[in-house]
């Protein structure tokens, strides 16, 4: 047992837990809002308690650096799970809760690439056995936890800087997901940043209905409330699909709010909010707006700022943001208070490698400043650092970037070791993402691996998607993927589309679909798909799995026209 008090500062997040435990008690740390907008409310020193006991199981269970499953639904036991782990020294490893057979062989296969030798479960809720999982683990109920613990302020096997505090599976939107080995000292720095980049204090309310085991919610929602010592309020993702009023009525109202997500949650707000809703709001004290985690189309941002104007949201408060698993979350993201900075680029240029301005090309989101040391812009086939205004790989380097992927030696040397030719510098971490600095600021256009070469041409397949959608109003915008399949030794392009209701000519949707995007792309589409709602392959946080389409219908289309 080692007493965590220290007068060198915090060196974990469990340092900073403790103390908020021994120095607010009494304050809320988490709230967890249910469907109906009831409130479960917790003080620290009652998360104290309740870690505490789950903790003791995790003691007797496991030992210390054992990667333990959690297998808890968004809310409370989640965050019970989550911290014990922490303070024990064991690895969390956070995971989706399998909704599907296919979701159920991804985890599967998560616990067997992690070796973990536990999964936390409340088995009132989730009512699993390692016998469903395939795997051997020991199964640890938290409902079982002793009611009556205490939390002492001491604690067995804590961990250090230099320890793994969690695997962050990548959402395998290009490929297999990989466990991010995440340290302590990586956590730290990230939050660190984020706090200091969005001028966070105590006072700050923390709003997030983002699913606690993918990085984003995991660390906006339940770490950083922690960090920096301010309450966090937290709900279901599945709370704010039914009804994303939930969520701007838990924002409404409070002086100083961070909240944000992907385009789907301005996109949903947008579609199932009525203005007479938006007009009970009081939304003047959401001063911080991120939108991130996929392509972010400003005219989503611009829309929801004109209707939510009424409830006093200022589009101001919109801050674009930029981050992966691989750097903890945050790696950059627009300044605060001047709203989404954007620009237009000419497409053929993009495509070509250089941004040139065009009033009528492609806008993107600046993602802000930069430390030019930090994130770089590098040529991925040469290595060789990109002039301003070039498109290439995003390369970073920093304290935030994490420790490699777990028991992946090869593929860690090869993302986060890179080193940019004929220069002495240090090693980088490769993202994998596309985008270029215009006056020392960030954009990002595209993934190299979702990226479509057609007649020496570099596509990027958004915006194609963004042109299809544009053009067809009945049509889901997140139900539209377009990738480059190869057929008889080329490549060529498809599109799978989404749709709620058979149309009354699908070859005629067909057909227009083919014809925009040979006006606008001048790209030829090899096939036009149709497919029922939700049939496209997504990740668990909504990423469209391009890569995966690639492969299914190369070899599906490819014996199909052959004729076998």
């Amino acid at each position: 047992m080692q007493d965590r008090k220290s007068t060198r500062g915090p060196r974990t997040l469990v340092d900073l837990v403790a103390t908020r435990i021994a120095e607010t008690p009494g304050r809320t740390a988490f709230s967890f809002v249910e469907q109906r907008g009831a409130a479960e409310r917790i003080d620290y020193r009652r998360l104290g308690d309740r870690v505490a006991g789950v903790a003791r199981q995790v003691l007797a269970a496991t030992a210390p650096g054992d990667r333990v499953v959690l297998l808890c639904p968004p809310g409370m036991d989640f965050a019970f799970a989550f911290y014990a782990c922490l303070v024990t020294g064991r690895i969390a490893v956070a995971v989706s809760l399998p909704s599907s057979t296919r979701q159920l062989s991804t985890l599967t296969g998560i616990i067997r690439d992690s070796g973990a030798v536990a999964a936390i479960v409340p088995l009132s809720a989730i009512p699993i056995t390692s016998a469903q999982l395939g795997v051997d683990i020991r199964i640890i109920d938290s409902d079982a936890a002793d009611p009556e613990a205490v939390w002492s302020g001491e604690l067995e096997s804590a961990p250090g800087p230099d320890d793994i505090a969690f695997l962050q599976y990548t959402s395998g939107s290009t490929g297999t997901p990989k466990g991010v080995s995440v340290l302590h000292r990586n956590l730290l720095h990230n939050l660190g940043l984020i706090t200091s980049k969005c001028a966070l204090t105590p006072d700050v309310s923390v709003v997030s209905w983002l699913p606690p085991f993918h990085d984003m919610g995991l660390i906006q929602g339940l770490l950083l409330p922690a960090f920096v010592g301010a309450p966090g309020t937290l709900m279901s993702p599945m709370t704010f699909l039914r009804d994303p009023l939930t969520w701007l009525r838990e924002i409404s109202g409070k002086p100083d709010v961070l909240a944000g997500g992907p385009n789907l949650a301005y996109g949903l707000c947008l579609k199932r909010v009525s203005p007479s809703d938006a007009a009970q709001l009081d939304l003047s004290g959401w001063r911080i707006a991120f939108a991130g985690a996929e392509p972010i189309d400003p005219n989503t941002l611009r829309r929801f700022a004109e209707m939510f104007a009424v409830s006093g949201f200022r589009d101001t408060s919109f801050v674009p943001m930029y981050g992966l698993a691989e750097s903890t979350l945050y790696v950059n993201g627009g300044l605060l208070g001047i709203g989404a900075s954007s620009r237009v680029f000419a497409v053929e240029e993009l495509e070509r490698g250089s941004a040139v301005a065009d009033p009528g090309g492609r806008e993107l989101l600046s993602m802000g400043p930069v430390e030019p040391d930090s994130t770089v812009v590098v040529d991925p086939e040469t290595r060789v650092r990109c002039a301003p205004n070039r498109v290439g790989e995003i390369w970073l380097h920093g304290p935030s970037v994490a420790a490699g992927y777990w028991n992946k030696p090869e593929q860690t040397e090869r993302t986060f070791a890179a080193r940019i030719a004929h220069e002495d510098g240090p090693a980088y971490l490769r993202t994998g993402d596309l985008g270029f600095l215009c006056d020392g600021e960030l954009y990002v256009s595209g993934r190299i691996k979702e990226l479509m070469i057609v007649h020496g041409r570099n596509i990027f397949p958004q915006d194609i998607e963004r042109t299809i959608v544009s053009s067809h109003p009945t049509l889901r915008p997140g139900g539209c993927a377009v990738f480059a399949a190869s057929i008889d030794d080329q490549e060529r392009v498809m599109v799978v589309q989404e749709l709620a209701d058979e149309p009354e000519s699908a070859e005629a949707l067909a057909t227009s679909i083919r014809d925009i995007v040979s006006r606008v792309h001048a790209i030829s589409l090899h096939r036009v798909v149709f497919v029922g709602k939700g049939e496209v392959p997504k990740t668990t946080s909504g990423k469209v799995q391009r890569q995966r389409l690639r492969e299914h219908y190369s070899s599906v289309t490819a014996l199909q026209e052959s004729g076998i």
